[in-house]
């Protein structure tokens, strides 16, 4: 702690403690004898900057009064508080680091999902063009007139017949194959990759999607009297 004393004459608080004593804004301390000399100047005695000017005493506000503390108590407070804000900036840096993890992983499930997704619209698309094909063949197939003539025509009259109706109700349809055209079976990265970021256990790494289509017979009975099955 320093001794506090006029800047301008010397004087000592302790040595003539009924003398006021001011603090200028430019930080000098005068007594009153001089502060009254250079009063009509109202220029500071030390610096000549504009004079303004605060009593030093016990009831200065708390941002004055620290001027005259014992600056190791400062020290110890502004090691408190470097202590507290290294910790809490490492908090947080901590925190952004864990953030940004886990927008990493649910990056990559998206991936997942999205992969997946389009290779299921893709499937849905081919199964949906098959169900089509196979009800036109259920539907064709099932017309009242080809049920009676097969109970009754033999397999040439059925086969002309047939050749007969298809001419005016339009061409036989394809005959649907019984395995799909195109493989569904989803790709074992992407599967293995959609259950390594999911919550859903699917037992196997693959799922097959397989649409298995009822085999329709018909049985004629030929020239000789013999029956004979047509599978279609």
């Amino acid at each position: 702690m320093f001794r506090v004393h006029c800047n301008k004459c010397s004087r000592r608080r302790d040595v003539e403690p009924t003398i006021p004593f001011q603090l200028t804004r430019c930080h000098h301390i005068i007594c009153g004898p001089c502060l009254t000399v250079c009063a009509a100047e109202k220029k500071c005695p030390m610096c000549e900057h504009p004079l303004q000017t605060i009593a030093i005493s016990r009831d200065m506000p708390i941002g004055v009064a620290n001027y005259f503390q014992d600056p190791t108590k400062f020290l110890q407070l502004y090691r408190k508080i470097s202590k507290f804000q290294s910790e809490q900036r490492s908090s947080d840096n901590l925190h952004f680091w864990r953030r940004e993890q886990q927008h990493e992983e649910l990056q990559l499930k998206l991936n997942g999902y999205t992969k997946m997704e389009a290779q299921l619209n893709q499937q849905t698309k081919v199964e949906k063009k098959r169900i089509a094909e196979l009800r036109e063949y259920i539907a064709f197939h099932e017309r009242p007139a080809v049920d009676s003539l097969e109970a009754s025509l033999s397999s040439s009259e059925y086969i002309a017949a047939r050749g007969r109706s298809n001419s005016r109700h339009g061409l036989r349809p394809r005959t649907p194959s019984e395995n799909p055209t195109t493989d569904n079976t989803l790709s074992d990265d992407l599967v293995e990759s959609f259950c390594m970021h999911s919550e859903v256990d699917f037992g196997t790494k693959k799922s097959k999607h397989s649409i298995s289509t009822s085999t329709h017979r018909s049985s004629v009975r030929n020239s000789g009297g013999q029956r004979q099955d047509f599978q279609i």
